[in-house]
């Protein structure tokens, strides 16, 4: 079994995370002083459009630079960061193409940004503290908690359904939201064992008296966060106000869990107006390329191409 290591930023840095996402095509750049681990950067060797990148695997929100909290001051402790952000992009692959996103506590860009890097901004909702659940009900929007109650009348959630059982509402979900969706089960299976070995995850859904699946959700976690991996709904179902129960009766698990909650976030408007009514920060993480011509054109020809063939995005 991989081991679980201390100095990471997110769930998603674990070795074994890693191995059961991209097995065999991960690797790490470690910076010691000493026998000391003071930085580390993991990422994943992946192919798009035939050209060979690094940069992070599915089902992974982001992954980071880890840099040891020295306790110095504030410019001290820049000046640390730089020279291991300039040591880490030294030792990446070189001419390589790179499509990165960072952890959401990695705020220091400028070195990429000095190193010829593009730096643009993602955004994921976050609950920064989850200790107090009437203070995150009164958070929720009105309509959210209408829906919830509504929910609770004729929905139970459980969690004691099978993976499938996600996968199908996954289906239905995509194909009515017109995107591209890929469904890689075998990966996700291979992850859910992992998780599973380590009490880090957590499948709910919603279902009504007839054994009808309204919804799905799954939740990973850790002691720091827990995160709202991939959900799904029945568009048939869709006004019995299941996803709203899911994903509070998700928030209401995670107390028990984590410090955070993140619904790690979504560049689709609806979405993310969905999202923003359960109280979280809009929260910028970075996201960080440096791709060649044939890339750089096909990333910028995608977004139209996908709302020339009807994908919201």
């Amino acid at each position: 079994m991989v081991e679980s290591i201390p100095y990471i930023n997110s769930i998603f840095e674990q070795p074994w995370w890693l191995e059961a996402v991209a097995p065999g095509k991960w690797s790490v750049i470690e910076i010691k002083n000493g026998k000391d681990i003071i930085a580390r950067m993991p990422y994943v060797h992946k192919r798009r459009f035939w050209v060979h990148l690094i940069g992070v695997p599915d089902y992974t929100q982001t992954l980071g630079i880890w840099i040891k909290d020295t306790g110095a001051k504030k410019t001290r402790a820049l000046e640390q960061q730089k020279k291991c952000i300039y040591e880490i992009i030294g030792r990446l692959p070189s001419r390589t193409n790179i499509d990165f996103y960072l952890d959401h506590t990695c705020k220091y860009v400028l070195p990429f940004i000095w190193k010829g890097f593009h730096i643009s901004v993602a955004f994921s909702y976050r609950l920064e503290d989850i200790s107090d659940e009437q203070k995150l009900w009164n958070g929720l929007r009105e309509n959210i908690r209408t829906d919830i109650k509504k929910a609770r009348r004729t929905l139970v959630i459980k969690d004691d359904l099978p993976l499938s059982a996600l996968f199908e509402m996954q289906d239905k979900t995509f194909s009515r939201q017109k995107r591209n969706h890929k469904n890689n089960r075998i990966l996700l299976e291979r992850l859910d064992v992992e998780l599973i070995s380590r009490s880090a995850r957590k499948l709910l859904c919603a279902v009504d008296e007839q054994q009808r699946i309204h919804a799905a959700g799954y939740f990973v976690y850790d002691e720091q966060s827990c995160y709202y991996l991939v959900g799904g709904g029945d568009p048939e179902l869709r006004n019995s106000g299941a996803t709203s129960l899911l994903l509070w009766e998700g928030i209401r698990f995670a107390t028990t869990v984590s410090k955070t909650f993140d619904f790690e976030g979504s560049q689709i408007e609806d979405i993310e107006r969905f999202f923003r009514a359960f109280g979280g920060e809009p929260t910028p993480y970075y996201h960080i390329t440096r791709l060649n011509s044939v890339l750089s054109f096909m990333e910028y020809i995608k977004p139209k191409l996908k709302k020339l063939m009807g994908y919201k995005i």
